[in-house]
């Protein structure tokens, strides 16, 4: 049985617009960070993780600087694009939007300053140690990245497992304003799409999408959102 709407009210599609706007243009601040690292050739001649993340080691301390900088600073940003995407499910399902924000409030708390900063670190703890001592350069990085990054990739994860889950069941089963197929404007479907450009490659090009996957997902989330407004219901 369709769960029971709590209240109503008007959609302020002008109001949902901005917000989805501004989120966009926090998700490409993010994808920009993602290009400054991403864009690079891996060493073919080195195999396993080495080989998956020897493009790091060309990358200059400053491009590892903006990259930082530009995820800390995007994924605020984009998580007000989110909130839209939480005010358009509240008068649907209070439970599903309610799952929305707390894995969106776990994006905003883990995700620019925790992951994206960490994981810019780690790349370049990786690159001076490599400098510094090659032969355990490797050893050392995955041990920092254990200790400091894995844990916030974790909580991350499990943050964006809530979001996915409440934002494809909220919209497919018709607890949203959206046509019910609008699920497909979820981030795993984005990111997965974007993904697919990895068959094309070692190329500078297909190495920084494929580092931006995610923010690609996101901008395809939060674009098909704001494109899909006109089909919005006025009231639930």
């Amino acid at each position: 049985m369709r769960e029971e709407t709590k209240f109503k009210e008007n959609i302020d599609r002008n109001r949902m617009a901005f917000l989805f706007k501004i989120g966009i243009t926090g998700a490409f601040i993010i994808l920009a960070g993602d290009f400054l690292m991403g864009w690079g050739v891996r060493d073919l001649s080195l195999s396993g993780i080495e080989g998956q993340i020897s493009q790091y080691l060309t990358v200059s301390d400053g491009r590892m600087f903006w990259s930082s900088f530009l995820g800390m600073i995007g994924v605020p940003l984009a998580c007000v694009g989110h909130i839209g995407i939480y005010k358009l499910l509240k008068p649907y399902s209070r439970k599903y939007a309610g799952l929305y924000m707390i894995g969106m409030l776990g994006f905003l708390a883990f995700g620019g300053a925790g992951v994206h900063v960490s994981s810019v670190e780690s790349a370049f703890f990786y690159k001076y140690m490599t400098a510094a001592d090659p032969n355990n350069a490797l050893a050392a990085a995955i041990k920092f990245a254990s200790y400091f990054l894995l844990p916030l990739y974790i909580i991350l994860l499990i943050c964006w497992i809530i979001l996915v889950y409440a934002h494809i069941i909220a919209v497919a089963k018709g607890f949203s304003p959206y046509p019910r197929w609008c699920w497909v404007f979820s981030m795993p479907v984005g990111t997965l799409l974007f993904s697919l450009f990895g068959i094309l490659g070692n190329h500078a090009i297909v190495n920084a999408i494929m580092v931006g996957a995610f923010s690609f997902g996101n901008i395809w989330t939060l674009t098909g959102h704001l494109l899909m407004l006109y089909k919005v219901k006025e009231k639930p």
